[in-house]
């Protein structure tokens, strides 16, 4: 689970101001402060510009994994919950220095928060259930139930669903960004 203390740790571990983390991240101070007080939830669109003016994955906020195993086995699986994003982020993979990451992403109908990211690596990722939007830059692409996509993740992207049905997907990505 999320714990937004870890937030304000990392930023004193780096000796960054509030405003000094503001600049780095383009989150405003006002909401970094909140999230820190635990005032309010970020969304993953905020969480994501917050790790990268910090220099951390999002998985810097998960507690690690036994590194004697590979293995993650179903009942022990890491989530991050995202209420204001609709989604659920769970870790198929343990938390280690790895290259790359799979997870299974739960996007529940109601999101608001499209801004895109982006960030270092690819991304290839395949619908198990109902559909998303992938926006890409300028250009959507609806998913389906068994359709596959590849793309660049520098791309500025978002994830949306517009259906009144739960979207399940899984994802394999590089460069370290859960």
């Amino acid at each position: 689970m999320f714990e937004e203390k870890k937030i304000k740790d990392l930023r004193i571990a780096q000796n960054l101001s509030l405003k000094q983390l503001s600049d780095k991240s383009g989150v405003s101070v006002s909401m970094i402060s909140q999230i820190e007080r635990k005032k309010t939830d970020p969304t993953l669109t905020t969480l994501y510009k917050i790790c990268n003016g910090l220099g951390v994955s999002i998985s810097s906020f998960l507690e690690s994994d036994d590194q004697s195993t590979h293995i993650v086995r179903k009942d022990q699986r890491k989530t991050l919950n995202f209420p204001k994003s609709h989604s659920k982020y769970e870790l198929l993979t343990p938390i280690t220095d790895g290259n790359i990451e799979m997870i299974r992403i739960y996007l529940e109908p109601g999101q608001e928060d499209q801004q895109l990211v982006k960030h270092a690596g690819e991304e290839c990722g395949h619908m198990l259930e109902g559909e998303m939007t992938i926006v890409l830059g300028d250009k959507q692409h609806t998913l389906h139930e068994g359709d596959t996509i590849r793309f660049d993740s520098n791309v500025p992207h978002r994830f949306l669903n517009h259906t009144d049905k739960t979207a399940i997907s899984i994802w394999a990505m590089t460069g370290r960004i859960l």
